[in-house]
């Protein structure tokens, strides 16, 4: 409310002073006599002449208000524009011109000289035309920003949804595996299917919490993947192995849920892995940005393309506006490279 009443005085002072500008115009034009003719105390006309020049100008601004919730620039501006402008010279005419005609009837002769009327009717019009193109500028600007605003946050909200639509796709199908698994287990060696039960049961309760967030720590994802390398040692024994190398300060980074995950199913899915041929999988960060995950190639012949979850990797990090996610397969090794992400 105070800052209200600050902009409309400053606004009276300014619109006052532009008045005593035009009125000294005004008095350039004046024939030597012009003063004998003012049929009222000079200090009197100049208080109605300023009150009738701000009321010019405040009811110029409460007609743009209406207008602007009625006919808004930018659903009609061409309509919008000879609107405003009809307003304009009927309202000066009415604010300005009216007293002037009005004193000219009553008492037959210009209150000034003749063509002072005109001057400061032309005066009223110009300063309004100026006032009113700032004030389309800045309703436009303010526009044109809540509009980007607006287009930033549906952004958001659609990469968002596409984050969590590549989220969902991220693929738990090793449950079948670790179900049948499971079964073989529970009939040969109870003791391990007791653990390897514990270990199913945590993997699918962090699968499901890890949905609600963006981002988690790499401390909590490799406690993940601690109980999923688990599983599938289970299933395939000595022909895994698992190494981890990171850094306390790596340790504390965060990465987008079940990232190593899949990066593990993937080398699991597309990779020989046996007695004779061990698959070996490495964990390790490069420096305290960057994290490689490196497992060496004996790819099986006439797999799928191990690229898909790959790129949906990538996508997810894109959308996390973290660039820096690799891959390259080399002659024997195939290197992923993640950046990390600082909490």
């Amino acid at each position: 409310m105070k800052k209200s009443i600050k902009r409309s005085i400053i606004r009276i002072v300014l619109v006052s002073l532009y008045a005593i500008l035009v009125m000294r115009l005004v008095s350039l034009g004046m024939p030597k006599n012009a003063e004998l003719q003012l049929q009222i105390p000079k200090e009197l006309f100049l208080f109605f002449y300023l009150f009738f020049f701000n009321l010019n100008v405040e009811g110029s601004l409460f007609f743009d208000r209406y207008l602007n919730k009625k006919m808004p620039w930018f659903d009609v501006p061409k309509k919008r524009f000879f609107v405003q402008l009809a307003v304009i010279f009927l309202w000066t005419f009415i604010s300005i011109g009216l007293p002037f005609t009005a004193w000219y009837f009553i008492n037959g002769q210009s209150l000034i000289y003749p063509q002072a009327p005109v001057v400061i009717f032309i005066g009223s019009v110009v300063f309004l035309l100026i006032f009113i193109g700032v004030s389309v500028a800045i309703n436009f600007f303010k526009q044109w920003k809540k509009t980007l605003l607006e287009a930033e946050h549906y952004k958001q909200e659609k990469l968002k949804a596409d984050y969590r639509v590549l989220q969902n796709q991220v693929n738990p199908h090793f449950l079948f595996n670790s179900l049948n698994v499971l079964i073989s287990e529970i009939k040969h060696n109870p003791k391990t299917a007791e653990d390897f039960t514990r270990k199913l049961s945590k993997v699918y309760r962090y699968v499901l919490q890890s949905k609600n967030y963006d981002v988690i720590s790499l401390k909590k994802e490799l406690q993940f993947i601690d109980s999923f390398i688990f599983l599938h040692k289970v299933r395939i024994g000595e022909a895994l192995e698992y190494s981890v190398h990171i850094s306390d300060e790596a340790l504390q980074k965060k990465i987008p849920p079940l990232t190593l995950q899949i990066l593990i199913e993937n080398a699991i899915k597309h990779n020989v892995a046996n007695e004779e041929n061990v698959l070996k999988i490495s964990i390790e960060s490069d420096g305290v940005n960057t994290l490689i995950v490196r497992n060496n190639l004996q790819l099986i012949k006439n797999a799928d393309s191990t690229y898909t979850g790959l790129s949906n990797l990538k996508k997810r990090f894109e959308l996390l506006h973290k660039t820096g996610f690799t891959y390259v397969e080399k002659e024997e090794n195939f290197v992923v490279t993640i950046p990390l992400i600082t909490a």
